[in-house]
């Protein structure tokens, strides 16, 4: 994401859309009763027949929605400003977002919450490869805001552990790699397995400018997966991106509840007796809980009186490991600094 303009005094921020992180970002913090400024077509009868016209529309936002791992964001609402000769203002629009566009926002005010998560997002480095390998199957996954996104999912030739077929598989798999490394703005690659036909995977790849790291699981599976995102090397080479992060936290907030500590808190009204007292270190909010206009303003004076009290807020988007698990606990879970009681 690149801010292209900000000018804070009237609300106005201009951004160019780089990847489907950003569109993820942008669902987050466009809210009703914001106004955003883009490019977009509509029909637009013209005597008996009708075309699709393309044209530049100001939009008063009714909602957005966003399906993970798209390239497209679909933001709702009612056309305030538009070419007068199509007679549209006032009807009701939907334009679709896609990475390579650009937009403007208009907010009466922008939270520092909201200010944080485009800093973040536009200071962010690029995204890392997960490839997990072995003799007979090979997965390639990408972490984003958003979640894991498994790209490829594939078993390969078997028969015997013949070296050529080694060979051409271990090709086969760096090929696909390259294939997805411009695609994903990728910088960095994690190759994992549970034998040796990693270290010929890598050897395939020694012509890439990108930086190899190598690790060992279980198995080139789901499961695999799993555990390579609970290993320290995860947590080295993507400190940048939350994911990694927020797992730790909930890592240390089911051992405080095991103990029962009192260390850990949870449910809107008790998150927030804690905040009064300066009480939270970290704060995990399932991505839910901000989809209702109503609960989400309150969320976010919240989150943002947290970050203010040095705080850390993590969003956790649907397709993270750990949702089912924090949302089980009313969606809205912290880690304390000090037990309040």
């Amino acid at each position: 994401m690149k801010v292209l303009e900000f000018d804070e005094h009237h609300g106005i921020m201009k951004l160019h859309v780089d990847d489907e992180d950003d569109l993820w970002v942008l669902h987050l913090i466009l809210k009703k009763g914001d106004r955003i400024v883009a490019k977009t077509s509509r029909d637009i009868g013209l005597g008996t027949k009708s075309r699709r016209v393309p044209m530049v529309v100001q939009l008063l936002v009714e909602k957005t929605e966003f399906q993970a791992y798209t390239s497209r964001l679909r933001i709702h609402g009612i056309i305030e400003d538009a070419p007068e000769r199509y007679g549209i203002k006032g009807s009701h629009h939907t334009v679709n977002l896609d990475v390579g566009d650009e937009i403007v926002i208009i907010k009466e005010k922008w939270s520092k919450f909201e200010l944080d998560k485009i800093k973040r997002q536009a200071n962010k480095q690029g995204k890392i490869l997960i490839v997990l390998v072995d003799f007979d199957e090979y997965l390639i996954a990408v972490p984003m805001e958003q979640g894991v996104k498994i790209v490829e999912e594939r078993e390969l030739r078997l028969g015997s552990k013949d070296e050529n077929l080694l060979e051409e598989n271990a090709e086969e798999i760096a090929e696909s790699v390259k294939s997805y490394l411009q695609n994903y703005n990728a910088e960095v690659i994690i190759v994992a397995g549970p034998g040796i036909f990693k270290e010929l995977v890598v050897n395939k790849m020694k012509d890439l400018k990108q930086r190899i790291y190598i690790d060992s699981v279980s198995s080139a599976t789901i499961a695999g997966l799993s555990e390579l995102l609970h290993r320290d090397v995860i947590t080295n080479v993507i400190r940048d991106y939350e994911i990694a992060e927020a797992t730790k936290i909930w890592e240390k907030i089911m051992e405080n509840l095991s103990k029962d500590t009192g260390y850990v808190v949870y449910g809107k009204e008790e998150v927030k007796q804690a905040n009064l007292m300066g009480a939270i270190a970290y704060l995990l909010v399932i991505e839910d809980l901000l989809e209702n206009e109503e609960d989400r303003i309150e969320i976010e004076e919240i989150m943002e009186d947290i970050e203010n009290k040095n705080g850390k807020v993590y969003i956790i988007p649907q397709d993270s490991p750990i949702y089912y698990q924090v949302k089980n606990l009313t969606g809205m879970v912290a880690l304390l600094r000090f037990k309040i009681r």
